[in-house]
């Protein structure tokens, strides 16, 4: 059957030669259907391969199998090598049973110790009394096979396609539970991932590339979210999560089933059987780290440019902010504001009297956050630049392979330096220099930029080596064609290990060195916005989806983006309202601010050359849209602030999409035109140009248009909502108590406000909400948690 063909030639350059020199089957398919003849434009998507692996392909059997505190520690085998060099023939697995609901699988080289991903994830020593899972092991050829105990469905199972592990290609299968499969970041790609009758396949490398389709971007997170389909009519689901820094990419077939492909590392892979998504993502933070709690006043509205280019331009846009009575709580700015784009400097000519304008904007409640790009300037004259001397000193750079000299790239500043954040050495110089800037420029969190890394040539100055770590054997499909591409070569050295093993961590170390900074200079909860991301970033960071344009394509792709990102853990998060690269419109720009007010992180960016879009450059029509959209956002941030707090403590996501809460219902699989915010609060935003119809789902449930009170009578099924530009389709989910807030003009000057509860009632008339409240951006202050049940009209708190 085609579909039960695993591709033996994941390279390039198939042929049947080549395939029948690896001792597998090269055959055309045989269905003559949509798979095979559908025109395939985009490099990432495969069809159902010619070359693929027998029956018979060599792999590993089982020579020892022992019982261990922490579940099975087996010893496979094999004595033929395959097709990639530096076959590894003696492996040992280990089966964790880490948790009722969470088992692990770890392969790697008996004998060499090879890259493991420095992520400080749990150790469990100790096997779980009981599991939600069953574990059987076949001995020859070997394969793993996990099952849910109470329905007997397939999590993971390695027999449908031959182990292979070299020391720069290590491949694994796995059949899915069936083809609905959520996940698989960073990628521009919709909510639900279609393998019904698609081959796809997705890579994982981080890259400086603006968002298109199915490309790898600017964050690794191989973790997927797949739902279980059975005849009692409740729907399970589980995760999976490989824990891999290298290069790779995962193939997806409709069989259906995935095929893990790395260049380096081991097989560290876990399992989350649930049985609830909500659970699966609480097991998978576990593992990750929670998301961290943002300070209150980074939930109001953000305003930045590239391209403000003069302290006279800037205040011109903030003066008519002010004069058209929008809330800006917090003010950022981009590269221009530097002395020639040297990270730690401001232009004191073009902005001059840039310190004195920010203290007056935080004396009034607002607040500044500023660029910063990992790139140091490496030529500049002696002793005339402090980051690029000092750092030098102390040896914090990452090297050239084999050699204690900086590999030398280039960023916006010219020939750059990149710190090695790996190195604790590093921390402390970057703490310094951020200490010294904040003294000078006092900025209240710090946005890093152009960190996956980014490299403006190939590799370096110089190129690359001709070894194999800069020309692995394999190479995973990423953008550019080749792992160096616009970045760093891979062979540079780093404190841990080389780039080609910490490449896609690099904005994860960077992250939690900026945070940890922060937390020394300003002694309150740190706000860090990064551009890269890895697994367990959020527990560090904030997130942005990068460089979009303005295009209603790109204002509907940010709803799935956002919605995978709070998957991650990654729970604040959005994207550039109104669109980055291009020129906006009034009507995109009203209806994506509109839908901004309800991303999680809000902020209006666009590029240096494009046209002006801060909401006060539009017409009074549209300014007086955008202001009601804002007046929603702030008057519900008591309950945003709420489910921030919930996320960073028992690892609840802030956007959902709607299967979160109804699992049950098929129509909620597949849409990612609406999102709730938490449980409670359904958006379905108007996404289309020159309409005035939104084709939206009401899940079977009350709802209660938002804020009208009126109740929806059509539910369990699509309604075309009338919805003229100025209407935001907003609707309260009964059962629940939304806290909310008057707003003020800004969100410190507005928190001695008077609050407002709105109970939304269920059919049998109960209703339930809790509200998070402290000071908003200390780190040890006390708080208040405040929980109210209504129960027929009778309010309990």
């Amino acid at each position: 059957m085609d579909l039960a063909r695993f591709d033996c030639h994941p390279d390039d350059g198939a042929s049947q030669e080549r395939c029948e020199a690896r001792k597998c089957c090269w055959r055309l398919p045989m269905q003559q259907g949509n798979l095979t003849e559908k025109h395939r434009t985009n490099f990432q998507d495969i069809s159902v391969p010619w070359c693929y692996y027998p029956s018979d392909f060599p792999t590993y059997s089982i020579v020892s199998n022992e019982t261990t505190d922490f579940g099975q520690r087996i010893r496979i085998v094999k004595s033929q090598t395959t097709f990639m060099p530096n076959d590894i023939l003696d492996l040992t697995v280990d089966l964790i049973y880490e948790t009722q609901q969470r088992f692990r699988i770890r392969i790697y080289d008996s004998v060499n110790k090879r890259f493991e991903v420095p992520l400080n994830v749990p150790v469990v020593e100790k096997k779980a009394d009981m599991t939600d899972y069953e574990v059987k092991v076949a001995q020859k050829p070997f394969a793993i096979l996990v099952t849910r105990k109470s329905t007997g469905v397939t999590l993971f199972d390695s027999s449908l396609s031959p182990l292979i592990f070299a020391d720069q290609f290590i491949q694994i299968s796995t059949r899915l539970s069936s083809p609905l499969l959520y996940g698989f970041g960073e990628h521009t790609q919709p909510l639900l991932i279609n393998i019904t009758n698609e081959w796809k396949r997705l890579t994982f490398w981080t890259r400086d590339i603006g968002v298109r389709p199915d490309t790898n971007l600017y964050g690794v997170h191989p973790f997927h979210i797949n739902l279980e389909l059975n005849k009692t009519g409740q729907t399970n689901v589980h995760g999976q999560f490989i824990l891999n820094a290298n290069a790779m990419d995962v193939n997806l077939q409709p069989l259906p089933a995935l095929t893990y492909i790395t260049i380096g590392g081991i097989i560290d892979l876990y399992v989350f059987t649930g049985p609830t998504v909500q659970n699966v993502i609480q097991q998978y933070w576990d593992v990750i780290g929670k998301p961290l709690m943002p300070p209150y006043w980074t939930l109001g509205f953000h305003l930045c440019r590239w391209g403000y280019g003069t302290i006279e331009n800037l205040t011109e846009v903030m003066q008519r902010m002010h004069d058209a009575d929008f809330p800006v709580d917090i003010q950022w700015t981009d590269i221009d504001t530097m002395d020639s784009h040297l990270d730690f400097t401001y232009d004191n000519k073009t902005f001059h009297g840039l310190p004195e304008l920010i203290r007056t904007m935080k004396a009034e409640g607002k607040h500044y956050v500023n660029i910063i790009d990992p790139g140091i300037s490496s030529t500049q004259p002696p002793g005339t630049y402090p980051p690029y001397d000092e750092g030098l000193k102390q040896g914090i750079f990452i090297t050239k392979y084999n050699s204690t000299e900086p590999i030398v790239g280039e960023v916006w500043p010219g020939p750059t330096v990149f710190p090695d954040f790996t190195n604790p050495k590093t921390v402390e110089w970057w703490t310094k220099l951020l200490g010294a800037y904040h003294e000078i420029i006092p900025v209240d969190g710090m946005w890093i930029d152009m960190n996956e890394p980014s490299n403006f040539v190939d590799g370096s100055h110089e190129g690359c080596t001709t070894n194999s770590l800069d020309n692995p054997p394999f190479t995973p499909h990423v953008y550019g064609g080749n792992i160096t591409a616009k970045t760093l070569c891979t062979s540079a050295q780093q404190y841990l290990s080389s780039h080609y093993n910490l490449h896609s961590m690099y904005g994860y170390f960077e992250a939690k060195a900026t945070n940890a900074a922060l937390r020394t200079i300003l002694k309150k909860r740190p706000f860090v916005l990064s551009r890269s991301t890895f697994a367990g970033s959020g527990h560090y960071t904030t997130h942005w989806s990068g460089d979009n344009a303005a295009s209603f394509t790109d204002l509907y792709q940010s709803i799935p983006t956002i919605l995978n990102y709070n998957i991650f853990g990654m729970t604040f998060c959005g994207a550039e309202i109104c669109g980055f690269n291009g020129d906006t419109t009034e009507e995109l720009c009203t209806k994506w601010m509109v839908l901004g007010a309800f991303y999680p992180f809000m902020r209006n960016h666009n590029a240096i050359g494009a046209k002006a879009q801060d909401p006060a450059v539009f017409s009074w029509e549209a300014q007086q849209i955008m202001k009601q959209a804002l007046f929603m956002r702030y008057s519900l941030l008591p309950y945003w602030y709420t489910l921030f707090f919930k996320a960073s403590t028992i690892s609840t996501t802030v956007i959902e999409p709607l299967f979160f809460e109804y699992p049950n219902d098929e129509n909620t699989y597949n849409i990612d035109r609406q999102f709730l915010v938490g449980p409670a609060i359904l958006v379905s935003p108007n996404l289309v140009s020159n309409s005035s119809i939104v084709h939206a789902y009401v899940p079977q449930d009350v709802w209660y248009e938002f804020p009208s009170g009126i109740q929806i009578t059509t539910v369990g099924q699509y309604v075309d909502f009338d919805t003229p530009i100025q209407k935001i389709n907003v609707h309260i989910r009964g059962g629940f108590i939304i806290p909310m807030q008057i707003p003020g003009p800004n969100l410190v000057i507005g928190r001695g406000n008077p609050f407002v509860l709105l109970v939304a009632l269920s059919q049998s008339g109960n209703a339930s909400g809790s509200l998070f409240w402290d000071d908003g951006d200390s780190m040890g202050m006390l708080q208040v948690f405040i929980s109210w049940t209504v129960k027929q009209y009778a309010v309990i708190i």
